[in-house]
């Protein structure tokens, strides 16, 4: 199980630093900031990265608990199933893994959001940790956890989605170009099937003057104001994000492993040679010898 959690630090760590620029992207378009060439100009203008690299902090800073518990749960809820190579099994461990990271997820994405779509005006923190200080010094614990219903309902399906659709793509290979396809592909279609929810939830998240009561609110409003295609607005980026992300965090999760194996099984050839008796690594006195007389 400890490999589950390493695996998953250092593929969540690849995927994040991998797709941040493209996260940021669909938060601005979510927010209703403009089209998506409007907003990558807005984020580009400076001629840099900073921008579209701001609020990485939180989600970077916190990858490593919500890829451990992501990789650890998933890992060994399907190893103590009855069939842990179904399909089912994939799916089952999935949902129950997308569940418990639901708790770390939420507020780290809250953190994020606000960073992403913060304005001088606002003084919002930079760093990670004085964000969420920040934000439970203005509003408490419950608005770090706004919108945690909400995450839950997207990474239960969300992550059953990704895990079954990921091992349907590899069986049979596990070569780094088709687990880094495969991976990505997952990480599309969850997002395609799932998406709207997680319009609603960042409109949620990034909602700071108590503009919505709750989900169903943010919903309906949405709707009411910009129509069913708001469900939609950023696809195309996230889409894109989702497949160069969870490519590279799939190909970094299965490169960890394969060292990991290889350590191990030079470290037990090592231990067999250093514990075998001496009669089986050097000649024995008893062997019969020829002189020339």
């Amino acid at each position: 199980m400890a490999l589950d959690f390493v695996a998953g630090c250092i593929g969540g760590c690849a995927g994040i630093i991998a797709g941040h620029p493209l996260d940021t992207l669909k938060v601005h378009i979510q927010s209703g900031r403009g089209s998506p060439l409007e907003c990558t100009k807005a984020l580009f203008k400076g001629g840099t990265l900073a921008a579209s690299y701001r609020g990485i902090g939180a989600p970077l800073g916190g990858v490593a608990g919500v890829n451990a518990i992501v990789f650890g749960v998933y890992g060994h809820t399907r190893r103590t199933m009855p069939n842990p190579d179904s399909l089912t099994s994939h799916a089952v461990a999935g949902g129950l893994a997308g569940l418990f990271q639901s708790f770390a997820c939420a507020p780290i994405e809250l953190v994020k959001t606000r960073q992403q779509l913060a304005t001088p005006r606002e003084n919002m923190p930079t760093g990670a940790l004085s964000g969420a200080r920040h934000i439970l010094r203005t509003g408490g614990i419950k608005s770090l956890y706004r919108g945690l219903g909400i995450t839950i309902v997207r990474d239960i399906p969300g992550f059953a989605i990704y895990f079954t659709a990921f091992e349907v793509m590899t069986r049979g290979d596990q070569s780094v170009t088709r687990v880094f396809t495969a991976g990505g592909l997952a990480g599309a279609l969850s997002w395609w099937v799932l998406y709207p929810i997680d319009v609603v939830k960042s409109k949620l998240q990034a909602d700071i003057i108590g503009r919505y009561s709750g989900s169903w609110d943010c919903f309906m409003q949405a709707i009411k104001t910009n129509g069913w295609r708001c469900l939609t607005r950023g696809l195309g980026a996230v889409t894109i994000r989702a497949f160069i992300c969870n490519g590279a965090c799939f190909t970094a999760v299965a490169w960890t492993e394969r060292i990991w194996q290889n350590c191990a099984s030079e470290i037990a050839v090592h231990t067999l040679v250093q514990a075998a008796p001496i009669s089986e690594t050097t000649p024995s006195d008893n062997t019969d010898r020829h002189y020339d007389i």
